[in-house]
């Protein structure tokens, strides 16, 4: 599973990384699986994702207030119920 994370979540990339996870740093012309990104401040506008979606669709988690296994549980579960 490939994970592009907006430059500004430093900290998550870490601890994605240490706990195993595949997270690119740059995401134009790759496909990617998920995007962790903040929504309300244009996070997928400032991403540039056009030529990244996978035909099988890719998971957006809006990092807003979640902590790091918050966001692993989402990324297990492939599954977040709340948009707003």
């Amino acid at each position: 599973m490939k994970i592009f994370i907006s430059e500004e979540f430093t900290y998550i990339k870490q601890q994605l990384r240490k706990r195993g996870y595949n997270v690119i740093d740059e995401i134009r012309n790759k496909e990617c699986d998920v995007i962790i990104c903040n929504l309300k401040n244009g996070g997928l506008i400032n991403s540039n994702i056009y030529n990244s979606v996978k035909e099988e669709g890719m998971l957006i988690i809006d990092s807003g207030s979640k902590s790091i296994e918050e966001i692993e549980c989402i990324l297990n579960n492939r599954s977040y119920n709340r948009l707003f």
